[in-house]
């Protein structure tokens, strides 16, 4: 595809998988190993979340490549309540049902390159004594300027975003 929400992304990853016979699991009751299924999940929703976007894939030993899809992710509201861990359990001083899992970017590393060398920028959010600011800056080495148009924070090179809830 051309482009990918972030929405998307997330709900690839928490989507069950069986293990292939390369990477079987060992079972203790039967003593063999087995095509196990595994799935990934969110326990905690964390107040800072860090995402890191699979940029390079590995077709072989001498086979690397940069992926170049086009992840579109908010830069406000992102929420995550589906993800959200059901609580089964009673109710504990750390996870919070009622607290809304919505997510604002904070930041953004992009890299420009192939894979083994590139350059590395950023996008931030301008900060003070009261907090984050709606103004965002871009960081290219020493230089730091003002963004005009918030459109061009999404964008391909995207690599690592930062939320705050």
């Amino acid at each position: 595809p051309s482009s990918v929400s972030l929405y998307e992304c997330f709900d690839s990853f928490t989507q069950p998988e069986r293990l292939d016979d390369e990477n079987m699991l060992y079972c203790s009751g039967c003593k063999k190993h087995v095509q196990a299924m595994k799935t990934v999940t969110l326990w905690r929703i964390p107040k800072i979340l860090v995402v890191h976007l699979k940029r390079f894939e590995y077709r072989g030993t001498f086979n690397r490549s940069k992926i170049g899809v086009l992840v579109d992710f908010p830069l406000d509201g992102l929420d995550l309540d589906s993800h959200a861990p059901q609580s089964s359990v009673a109710q504990d001083d750390f996870v919070d049902d009622r607290v809304p899992m919505m997510y604002d970017l904070f930041g953004v590393v992009n890299h420009y390159g192939r894979m083994g060398y590139g350059h590395y920028t950023a996008h931030a959010r301008r900060w003070d004594e009261t907090g984050a600011e709606q103004k965002w800056a871009e960081f290219d080495d020493e230089n730091v300027t003002d963004v005009a148009n918030t459109d061009s924070i999404v964008s391909p090179a995207a690599y690592v975003l930062f939320y705050k809830r």
